[in-house]
């Protein structure tokens, strides 16, 4: 079970693992533009040949996560547009650069209903987006929101829709995020709720869909639809519920990905990655070779 954490990519993307090695990380979650913004990824082929270099090197398997401005409920064209234009951008770079895949939001209705329509809509934009790219090996991979609003996803068979509508194609993955799921009114805290969520988003999704997680905890308590992340073991989910989480066999081979707003408010830091690595080692949970700097430091400059 590999611990790490979404980290700035300012200054190049390439410096994102070695600012996750520095807190202990090992996997890495990362933009490869302004997550406000609709402006594309422009990265050189030296800038894309530097990253995959620093990532052979480094061990540590990344992920995407697309802008937040995307959505693929909205009734406006030109939206869906720009929403498409981004996620196809991140597709082909996660393919280019050795990237597991973009972990993105589907996005709002804003009141029109997730109906058929709907459904289909979203399925084939994303479709549209994997067939134009059929040897791509990296993931679409959606992520469950909080339930706040009109946003689409809170529960899983809202996701499942969309994937059956794809036609259940291979390369769709799923991130699980645990502070959105505890939100949305999952009891992920205790075993009997945990499993009962994880046989929901089987029967939904397939677990073997299944390739991220989120640790976040949790400001906010159970079924409040409220998107507050919360340091590592500062929330309602507590360092009972992450012990729950990892001794369950579905996330025995999925990375844990902080998102926590840290303990000096900067984000992901070494103290969340401890308590993650604490609770691993207290359960005797295999752990991957720790990336070593130096390395990542060597390819940088090679």
């Amino acid at each position: 079970m590999r611990i790490g954490a979404h980290v700035s990519s300012a200054g190049g993307p390439h410096l994102a693992f070695e600012r996750a090695a520095a807190i202990g990380a090992e996997v890495v979650q990362l933009f490869v533009s302004a997550p406000q913004q609709w402006k594309l990824p422009a990265l050189t082929p030296d800038q894309i040949a530097r990253f995959n270099r620093i990532r052979e090197a480094s061990g540590m398997p990344a992920f995407f996560h697309g802008v937040y401005l995307m959505n693929f409920g909205s009734q406006d064209p030109a939206v869906l547009e720009k929403s498409q234009a981004s996620l196809r951008a991140y597709h082909r770079l996660a393919g280019e650069m050795g990237v597991v895949g973009t972990i993105f939001h589907i996005g709002s209705h804003l009141g029109a209903g997730f109906d058929g329509a709907m459904v289909e809509r979203i399925a084939d934009m994303l479709g549209a987006i994997l067939a134009e790219q059929p040897g791509n090996p990296a993931l679409l991979i959606l992520e469950n929101n909080a339930g706040q609003g009109n946003c689409i996803g809170g529960r899983f068979a809202e996701l499942g829709a969309i994937v059956r509508a794809m036609g259940s194609p291979p390369n769709v993955g799923i991130c699980f995020d645990t502070c959105h799921a505890y939100a949305m009114g999952y009891d992920i805290a205790t075993p009997a709720g945990l499993e009962a969520t994880l046989e929901e988003l089987d029967r939904e999704l397939g677990l073997q869909r299944l390739v991220a997680v989120h640790a976040n905890d949790t400001k906010q308590p159970i079924g409040t639809f409220r998107d507050r992340h919360e340091n590592i073991g500062e929330g309602h989910l507590g360092l009972s519920g992450f012990r729950t989480l990892m001794t369950h066999p579905a996330f025995a081979d999925v990375p844990f990905i902080l998102e926590v707003p840290g303990f000096e408010g900067q984000g992901p830091d070494e103290e969340n990655i401890r308590r993650l690595k604490q609770l691993r080692d207290e359960l005797g949970l295999p752990a991957p070779e720790t990336p070593l700097l130096e390395a990542i430091r060597q390819a940088a400059h090679g």
